[in-house]
């Protein structure tokens, strides 16, 4: 069977999760190799996937996310889960500003979820959120 190229929109979501996957990590495993290690998988295949070429797998994702105490929302959809990812969130937004799309504490004291790769929705100006 031909491998056949994997549609835009699938390879920006997949290139997406690859740098989030690098920033947690980076925070957590300065060394790439160790981390890898530490998963049980080989560093070439963390590059390949930190670099958006290659799709990781859910249990990889699984085993990230408990490696470096990032939710899989994060790692997935770029979705910080309000106290869940409190530390490091914080720690990535010092290191990465453009994740920083809402006031913290509106997100974290109200358990709201904080998507990090969109922008928010606009507002309509009489104030009607809906």
């Amino acid at each position: 069977m031909a491998k056949h190229k994997r549609p835009d929109s699938l390879a920006i979501v997949q290139r997406a999760i690859g740098r989030r996957i690098t920033w947690a990590r980076e925070l957590v495993f300065p060394n790439q190799s160790e981390c890898a290690r530490l998963l049980g998988v080989d560093a070439s295949t963390l590059n390949k996937i930190e670099k958006g070429d290659r799709a990781p797998s859910i249990f990889l994702i699984l085993a990230l996310s408990n490696r470096l105490r990032i939710s899989t929302d994060f790692l997935l959809k770029g979705v910080l889960n309000g106290r869940t990812d409190e530390e490091m969130a914080l720690r990535l937004a010092a290191l990465h500003p453009e994740l920083v799309l809402q006031q913290p504490d509106m997100a974290f004291h109200t358990g709201k979820n904080m998507p990090c790769d969109m922008p928010e929705p606009p507002r309509r100006p009489d104030g009607d959120h809906s």
